[in-house]
Parts: structure tokens; sequence; C-alpha cells
């Protein structure tokens, strides 16, 4: 559906005049850790036996952990987080507010609540909260300070991969129709919403990593979010073993402060064994940014040779 100007316009005052929040503390004074991660690994996964893997990267839906306004679902979570620490393992937690055409991933009672929604051009139909909208702002705001007040802290969690930008599968792009947003959708909204949301998060999680999943989508946006992200000390990550000269320049800019999460689960792990992952590898090599944790497909833990290639480009110490 299209979006109402009225509603754009009165959440994007309410994330502008909430964005300034300042730099908050972070959780240590210098970046820490590196590792494999396994992409939708849950509390069985793979890498909990995995010789050269670290962890886990289990994927929620704001949904599935908040099914009812203030009554909370946490049992997903707590599984994998138990399992982990039985194993020695950590996790990297991702939390949607939008998981494009796999699921509605924002809970239905928020839309009934009068938050505006639209679809994301990929044909799914499925509603996706508008990232400005001030009901949205409003209900994920309560919904990720009880997350924090459960979590922050936690040690078996290595960082919580954030919703930053509260696009398409947690990263920047709102839409894959541009004309779906076209009302109210600007570079400055676009700043200003990830913004809002990285002080958010920082407060919910004063001494836990977090990191920040970004695009380069042009107009400098990407520029300019990465640079307010790492002063408040998140990670930067990138959810693609493809990287444009453009986009791979933002994460050698910042590798020297933070650290770098790469996925390179490849589009439903299409070649994430053998040859075809080598030539990913020998890829994500060529960039000329360091990468501190790789997020990878279970195939690729199964498979000898792709787990030590996928290891071996890891910054370490």
């Amino acid at each position: 559906m299209r979006l109402s100007r009225a509603l754009i316009g009165l959440g994007l005052v309410v994330v502008i005049g909430a964005a300034g929040l300042g730099a908050a503390r972070c959780p240590t004074e210098e970046p820490a850790g590196s590792g494999l991660l396994e992409f939708a690994g849950g509390a069985d996964a793979r890498a909990m036996d995995a010789d050269l893997a670290l962890g886990v990267n289990p994927l929620f839906t704001w949904a599935e952990l908040e099914p009812v306004e203030g009554a909370y679902n946490w049992a997903p979570l707590d599984e994998v987080l138990a399992n982990a620490h039985a194993r020695g393992r950590k996790v990297a937690p991702r939390v949607y507010t939008n998981a494009g055409d796999f699921d509605q991933a924002t809970p239905g009672w928020v839309f009934d609540a009068g938050a505006a929604a639209y679809t994301l051009g990929d044909g799914s139909g499925t509603p996706q909260p508008v990232p400005t909208d001030a009901v949205f702002t409003a209900k994920f705001g309560a919904f990720l300070a009880a997350l924090g007040a459960r979590y922050n802290g936690n040690p078996d969690i290595e960082f919580f991969q954030t919703n930053a930008g509260m696009g398409a599968y947690g990263e920047m792009v709102w839409s894959l129709d541009v004309d779906a947003v076209t009302a109210g959708h600007s570079a400055d909204a676009m700043v200003a919403t990830v913004e809002y949301w990285i002080d958010r998060w920082r407060a919910a999680f004063p001494d836990t990593h977090l990191g920040l999943m970004e695009n380069f989508i042009g107009q400098g946006i990407a520029e300019r979010v990465t640079e307010y992200a790492v002063d408040r000390g998140f990670y930067l990550q990138s959810n693609s073993p493809d990287q444009t000269q453009a986009a791979a320049a933002i994460l050698a800019a910042h590798d020297d402060r933070t650290k770098i999460v790469l996925e390179i689960e490849n589009r439903g792990c299409n070649g994430a064994t053998g040859d075809e992952f080598g030539a990913i590898a020998d890829r994500v090599a060529s960039y000329g940014f360091a990468v501190d944790y790789l997020v990878v497909c279970g195939e690729t833990l199964d498979d000898a040779g792709a787990t030590q290639r996928a290891y071996d480009l890891l910054r370490r110490g």
C-alpha cells in the first residue's frame, strides 16, 4: 500500500527528536573477538560441534518473541543460549522487524494499533512496518527495552545484530520497489531513522557488543551512518560476499576502529562448499578490508576444506 505522508511526517518528527541521545558508553574500550558463526544456526546447529566454529547466528522475529503486546516468549532465544553455554559456544542473535517475503516479522497487533504498513515489491504482499511511523517506533522501542533488560551483558552473546535501519531483512533497504516508499522517504530520513535506533539499541545494551547491518545504497547514507555507529562502539556487518568498490571502501575505512562482520551464506547457501566456496573466499580476500567474523552456512562447516578457507580469512589476535 502507499504510505501516508501524514504518518511518515509524524513518525519522522519522533525519530529526529529522539535521535540525539549522544554517544553512549561501549561495552569495552577495544573491540574483542573473531570467529565463524553459522547462519540461522539454532540450538542443535552444526557449529555447536564444529572445531573451527565460534558459534551460531540464530534468527528470530519480533512476532515470535512478543506474540501478544507485553507478553514475551523468550524461550527460543533462551534455548540457543543455554545450549551454546553448555558447549562453550557463542551466540550472535538477530531479531527481525521486516523479514521480507519469508515471514511477517512485526506482530499483527502493532498494525492493529495503527502502525502504517507497506509491501516490499517482492510480490509477497507481506505487510512491513514503515520505519518512521510513530506507533511502530513506540511499540518496538518498548520491546527493545525489555530485550535489553533480559539479555544485556549476557556473556554467551558475542554480539547482537541490530536492525537499526528497520529495513528488509534487518538491513537498510526499505523496499525493493522505490515507488512504494516515495512519500517521506529521503536520504535524511534514512539517516535519522538509523541513528535513532543506533542510540536506542546502545541504551538497551550498554554492556553488549552490537553490530549494524549496513548496505551501500548511495546518497552518502552508508557513509554517514557507519561513522555514527562506529563512534558508538558498533561493529559493522555486510550481508553479502559481493562488495562493490564503494561498499568495500566503507568497511575498509573503519576496520582499524571496529570489528567487521561479513555474511557469506550467499543467497540461500549456493556455493557453500568446494571450489565454488573457494572462489567466494578468494573474492572476499581481495577487497582490502579485514574480516573478524564470517557468517557461513552449515553446509560450509560440513566441508573441512571450506571451513578452513573461511577460518583463514579471519583477522585474529
